[in-house]
């Protein structure tokens, strides 16, 4: 064989080989954008309202906790920390739901300063401002359950 055959069997074009280190590379992309996009539209909503029902609680609790630094020392204080306490689960539960569906980052700070300053206050403004009327009624016969 002459010296230009070989240089010409030797330059032969190359064969596409979709098991190829680019056909593998594209594909573990395409599989990587596809984990990702179901985290994003699967995953991540529900870890996400599963941190939103803990802060809740919490929240709950802290309120509950400081319920005689925001009520004072009025005979209104003792009748709520009587209240809170003797709460059944489920009525718990129904508050903690009500506090999640209005609670975001900048909400919690908020109400958080109202019950660290004693503000019973502006609590309520708050929970006027933020409140529907239908929470707001449930919120009330909870209390009026357990306050007679």
């Amino acid at each position: 064989m002459s010296k230009n055959n070989r240089k010409k069997v030797n330059k032969k074009k190359k064969k596409y080989d979709p098991n190829g280190a680019f056909g593998r590379f594209m594909l573990a992309m395409i599989i990587l954008g596809i984990v990702i996009l179901l985290f994003i539209n699967v995953a991540l909503p529900i870890v996400k309202e599963k941190f939103k029902k803990a802060a809740a609680e919490k929240t709950v609790d802290i309120l509950s906790e400081n319920i005689e630094k925001i009520a004072g020392d009025s005979p209104e204080a003792q009748k709520l920390t009587e209240t809170l306490e003797n709460m059944s689960e489920e009525d718990r539960e129904t508050v903690t739901e009500i506090v999640a569906e209005h609670m975001d980052t900048e909400t919690v700070s908020e109400v958080m300063e109202y019950v660290t300053d004693g503000d019973q206050q502006g609590l309520i403004e708050y929970a006027s401002e933020n409140l529907s009327p239908e929470e707001v009624m449930e919120l009330m016969e909870i209390y009026g359950k357990y306050a007679d």
